[in-house]
């Protein structure tokens, strides 16, 4: 853990210089260049020497709106971390499992994966909800989730939110039965990997409530969506409430902008390299009441909270700046 947080400390520096050198692009871009070329170009130079990738698309229609590193976004597959709460949460919702309402103590060490997985954020005096669980990005929550669940209906969990492989020559998702093994694929460590596209789209489904559009760069009129998922709207409004409550008071703070309500989910998973290092996500959309962008950032080193979230904030920010406010 020490690697991740001295490679915060170095990056963030840059992080943070390539956002005031992206808002003053914005500033001294000619007044005819449009919204969105002003807007790719203040992503391209926040993104550059992060080592990472970005995709922000309308969820409306699927239509990309600025891109950073197209290679690793459309083809580099990666363990989606706390992210990939969102599946396991959906899951339980959906087969009853757990109410909406049902609270859970968090014990901070999760019984199945030890100190390995031990909970980073803050004391909990009170249980958790689900939502409020998805907030503070609970990892003995998430767990305990998994030992009621078979490995079977999980993984339909992840196919059905486009994330279970299949494509691309990949072959499909297959999760172990064996309890710690399942537990790890509940908080989206390996076998699950993904695609930054797929999970975007997966963000997008729940910004809409389950329409799902293949990710393009061409106006096209009307959308269609490619498929539906198809979720009780509890369900849906549970999930929406925690994403929005992780940006508002847990682990995505980051990636709040003023004046609005940004939904969102950090993650933060085992590098795929066995350097030790963890890689950096940050999935959401904005505004939550009416989406009208949906982002993804991965960073290769570092974590969802400090590295992931604060970075999506920035391009949240710049896109709102460049339309001229939200």
């Amino acid at each position: 853990m020490r690697h991740c947080q001295l490679q915060t400390c170095f990056r963030s520096t840059a992080i943070i210089g390539s956002g005031i050198a992206a808002a003053l692009i914005l500033h001294f871009l000619p007044a005819n260049v449009s919204a969105e070329d002003r807007f790719q170009a203040s992503v391209s130079e926040m993104m550059k020497g992060t080592g990472g990738a970005a995709v922000a698309s309308d969820p409306r229609t699927g239509r990309i709106l600025a891109i950073w590193n197209r290679q690793v976004i459309f083809e580099r597959r990666f363990p989606p971390g706390s992210t990939a709460k969102l599946v396991t949460g959906a899951v339980a919702l959906e087969n009853h499992l757990i109410a909406s309402d049902e609270k859970l103590y968090c014990r901070r060490v999760p019984r199945l994966l030890g100190e390995a997985y031990r909970c980073s954020h803050a004391e909990a005096l009170e249980p958790f909800t689900l939502a409020t669980a998805l907030a503070n990005s609970c990892n003995y929550y998430f767990c305990e989730l998994s030992t009621r669940m078979d490995a079977a209906t999980l993984t339909r969990g992840y196919v059905q939110f486009g994330l279970g492989g299949g494509s691309g020559g990949h072959a499909r998702l297959r999760i172990p039965s064996e309890p710690k093994a399942k537990a790890r694929a509940g908080l989206g460590e390996m076998p699950v990997n993904v695609t930054p596209a797929e999970l975007l789209m997966a963000y997008s489904a729940v910004a809409m409530q389950g329409s799902m559009y293949e990710l393009h760069e061409k106006r096209v009129h009307p959308a269609r969506a490619q498929r539906t998922i198809r979720l009780s709207s509890s369900t849906w409004q549970t999930l929406a409430q925690g994403f929005e409550e992780c940006v508002r008071s847990g682990t995505c703070q980051g990636a709040a902008v003023p004046g609005v309500r940004v939904a969102g989910k950090t993650g933060t998973a085992s590098a795929l390299d066995e350097s030790g290092w963890t890689h950096a996500w940050f999935a959401g959309y904005a505004p939550a009441e009416s989406p009208q962008v949906a982002i993804v950032v991965l960073l290769n080193r570092g974590t969802g909270t400090h590295d992931a979230a604060p970075l999506a904030g920035r391009i949240l920010r710049q896109y709102f700046a460049a339309k001229g406010g939200p």
